[in-house]
């Protein structure tokens, strides 16, 4: 009875302590997201053409991916313990920075003459390491610093902040890329980190939530007894274990059109850097819409059928995109699933948020990376060689009628659960 006092003073204490300056904080950490988000894609995205227009191979986009997101699969469920563990404000910083301090000496390498595409590959393992860290830690860290009520607006302004920023990477990428080469995208890298870190060091977050996050958390125990208690909470919990698998089984279905577009262009309309950049231009534009669309809610009662919803959207347009069309038609269904996957991720996000308790929010945050964006490399592992093979039209058209399937699926199961009532 003393220890669950404690805690029930403590969670007390730290609600009242997020109505101190949470708007401050909060604006803090989303403007510092960002400007980490903006390096990073910008340089994702000239890695990904790089090797596109290098290559044309499907062998070769398999290991961009897998570079990109197989380090995340392997560090991210430490990283949901050490978030549930430390200061997360502290944490991200420290990966960020160390991440960025990596990835220039790296590039440098590269700037000095060399020039081997596996080079590349290794930044990008670099800051897939980075990432695996920093969203289950951003993902906890978020409602710590705003309040319950306000999780969904907080995260789809951040859906839209993103989308926005992505809006504009890959046009500024192309024309770095296209007029100065790759080196200066690893400059603006290393400056938007450096204004990122500024930012978050700012953020001043109350003892009294910190003292919450460590009363829930008990005493420390090993790392991997941690990891194995996060796992077992999830895969346990009826509705945790339906939602991970169902989410799994989509993102897999999703990443043929999200690893392979850039191939798809090249090969179906033509290689120049301008229509790369459209590519991902619309799917971006279309992601504005769909966070601007989160953002104006205060709240989403329903959301299952609405990730349901988002992913038939979804579905529909990948098997449009592999039907024989001109570029602007494909283009707008490019635009079509840019709009259903911000609200897909903002509403899976504050599911869990509303869903699970602070102590297990980090372990749980980095299992749904997995199953989701972590899940391209070994869904990769299939389709990258596969496109090497087969026309990748095919795969889109396949993939896309197995993801209706999956979003029937989802709606239908997670339903009868009755969490999302």
């Amino acid at each position: 009875m003393a220890q669950a006092d404690l805690t029930n003073e403590t969670t007390t204490a730290a609600q009242a302590a997020l109505q101190d300056h949470w708007q401050r904080n909060t604006g803090l950490f989303l403007a510092a997201q960002n400007f980490f988000l903006f390096g990073s894609s910008s340089v994702y995205f000239a890695i990904l053409w790089y090797i596109a227009l290098q290559t044309s191979s499907g062998t070769w986009m398999m290991l961009a991916t897998l570079a990109q997101s197989l380090p995340q699969i392997l560090v991210s469920l430490w990283a949901g313990v050490w978030a549930d563990r430390f200061n997360r404000r502290n944490l991200l910083m420290w990966a960020t920075g160390g991440v960025t301090v990596v990835t220039l000496g790296i590039a440098l390498l590269f700037y000095f003459g060399w020039r081997d595409l596996w080079l590349l590959l290794l930044i990008a393992a670099v800051r897939s390491t980075g990432s695996g860290i920093e969203m289950p830690v951003g993902n906890a860290l978020l409602p710590q610093l705003a309040p319950r009520k306000e999780l969904t607006r907080m995260n789809g302004l951040n859906q839209l902040i993103n989308a926005v920023l992505l809006l504009l990477t890959p046009i500024i990428s192309g024309l770095i890329l296209g007029k100065l080469g790759i080196i200066f995208i690893f400059v603006i890298d290393v400056v938007t980190a450096g204004v990122g870190l500024g930012l978050l060091a700012l953020i001043r977050i109350a003892p009294a939530v910190l003292t919450e996050q460590k009363a829930t958390m008990g005493a420390v125990t090993s790392t991997l007894k941690q990891i194995g208690g996060g796992l077992k909470f999830t895969f346990s919990h009826g509705f945790m274990r339906k939602f991970m698998l169902l989410i799994a089984l989509a993102f897999i279905m999703i990443a043929p059109s999200s690893q392979l577009s850039t191939l798809f262009v090249k090969q179906t309309f033509g290689s120049q850097v301008m229509l790369l950049t459209l590519n991902e231009l619309l799917w971006t534009a279309g992601a504005t819409v769909g966070g601007l669309w989160i953002s104006s809610h205060q709240h989403i009662s329903k959301k299952i059928p609405l990730i349901a919803l988002a992913l038939g959207v979804s579905g529909v347009a990948f098997f449009a995109m592999g039907v024989p069309e001109p570029f602007y038609v494909y283009l707008f269904f490019m635009f079509l699933s840019g709009i259903a996957m911000p609200i897909i991720q903002a509403t899976s996000n504050i599911l869990i948020q509303e869903t699970v308790s602070t102590n297990m929010m980090g372990r749980v945050f980095s299992i749904f990376q997995i199953v989701s964006t972590g899940i391209y490399p070994l869904a990769m592992l299939f389709f990258g060689p596969l496109a090497d093979v087969i026309s990748i039209k095919w795969i889109f058209m396949a993939s896309g009628i197995a993801l209706v399937a999956v979003a029937w699926w989802f709606n239908t199961s997670l339903k009868q659960t009755g969490i999302d009532q």
